[in-house]
């Protein structure tokens, strides 16, 4: 009977604990204001100067100029010190850096220079890859933003997915070429990220992505669940824990009492 009381409570005191609010969280967003409250130390990259191994005799550090097209077909596509991107279409790797031109207003998502990736057929894997770097060597973060759009079909909303490294992948709704680009924001403190995979499934279409950022999640924990309901009546089995822990305390304390006499 002792040892059946024990069992009762401590499943009652794990019933306790478990209704108290977890101090870890991954948190996604497409609101970038709201990524930006709790991101400290924030490196950004808008691609409008080229990068070292651009093809076409673009030189690294200048700026890119409006009907200008870089192609990165190599595996170590664009990059910095602090982010790289790879673009590729089945093994090979496909990458282009533009600016859109009155010749090219199908690039022109209002926000000057960006990449873009080769364009989905109905036999072709495409996606790109982007690894956060420190210094120029790869490091993993635990908060990166990027903002997306779906190029073809004249620039129509589509989906886009997007799977961090740890994660499962996560589905972006894009807006429409009209209304710009969409923002996809990660920060957490329960894990780190060394890249994100972004993949598109539709025919004819293309992946979009300019204004890579990343930084430090400093924000607090979210807020605790609201109280329960003061109307709402505990679970049978809720309630046989705790009272018969409460009896299993009161039986010490009656066998103590009579040990002292």
């Amino acid at each position: 009977m002792r040892h059946l009381l024990r069992i009762h409570l401590a499943a009652a005191a794990f019933a306790v604990v478990a209704l108290s609010p977890l101090n870890a969280a991954t948190l996604i967003t497409n609101d970038r204001g709201e990524w930006l409250t709790d991101v400290t130390g924030l490196l950004s990259l808008n691609f409008d100067t080229f990068s070292s191994g651009a093809s076409g005799g673009f030189t690294a550090g200048n700026t890119v100029m409006p009907g200008n097209t870089a192609f990165y077909n190599n595996m170590n596509g664009y990059f910095n010190s602090n982010f790289q991107v790879v673009g590729q279409q089945n093994m090979n790797y496909y990458l282009a850096q533009t600016l859109a031109s009155v010749a090219v207003p199908w690039n022109n998502w209002a926000s000057g220079a960006l990449l873009i990736s080769e364009t989905k057929t109905a036999s072709n894997a495409i996606s790109m890859r982007v690894t956060f770097r420190s210094a120029g060597v790869a490091t993993p973060v635990n908060a990166f933003g990027f903002a997306l759009g779906l190029g073809g079909n004249s620039g129509t909303s589509g989906t886009i997915t997007v799977t961090p490294q740890g994660l499962g992948p996560q589905t972006v709704t894009t807006f429409n070429q009209a209304s710009g680009l969409r923002f996809f924001g990660v920060r957490s403190d329960t894990q780190t990220f060394g890249y994100a995979d972004i993949t598109i499934t539709d025919p004819n279409r293309y992946i979009v992505l300019d204004s890579l950022e990343q930084g430090v999640y400093s924000g607090s924990t979210p807020p605790p669940p609201p109280p329960p309901d003061p109307t709402e009546t505990p679970d049978a089995a809720t309630l046989l824990c705790v009272g018969s822990g409460l009896a299993y305390l009161g039986y010490l304390r009656r066998s103590r009492a009579v040990a002292a006499a």
